[in-house]
């Protein structure tokens, strides 16, 4: 397990991490936790069928999990996604979305290579 390695490659922030959660062995035991979770998933699903509100509560629960756990890139585009989202019922998120798939996906590479 390289908690730090998987911070490095991820773009995040190991060193909050590391203040929030106090120790590797939690931070792995969030981070396995984040990734059986749903938001990612409901966002995009959401977004497909047009369902901003949902799109919105998805985006703002993933920016909250994604700020704890120092996961800065998908923390900074969970909340451009809940900003464009919070008052409007049409907005354009291909370029946001397209983003987010990239980043959760580098994600889900570097947790499997560094932490499962």
């Amino acid at each position: 397990m390289d908690v730090k390695k998987f911070y490095e490659e991820i773009g995040g922030s190991y060193q909050n991490a590391v203040a929030i959660m106090m120790n590797d062995a939690l931070i792995a035991r969030m981070l396995g936790k984040f990734m059986t979770a749903n938001s990612y998933a409901q966002i995009v699903s959401s977004y497909e069928q047009k369902d901003y509100r949902a799109v919105f509560a998805a985006s703002h629960a993933l920016k909250g999990v994604a700020g704890n756990l120092a996961l800065t890139p998908l923390y900074e585009l969970a909340s451009a996604i809940t900003e464009a989202t919070r008052h409007s019922d049409d907005v354009n998120l291909d370029k946001e979305i397209e983003e987010l798939r990239k980043a959760y996906n580098l994600i889900e590479i570097k947790y499997s290579e560094h932490i499962a």
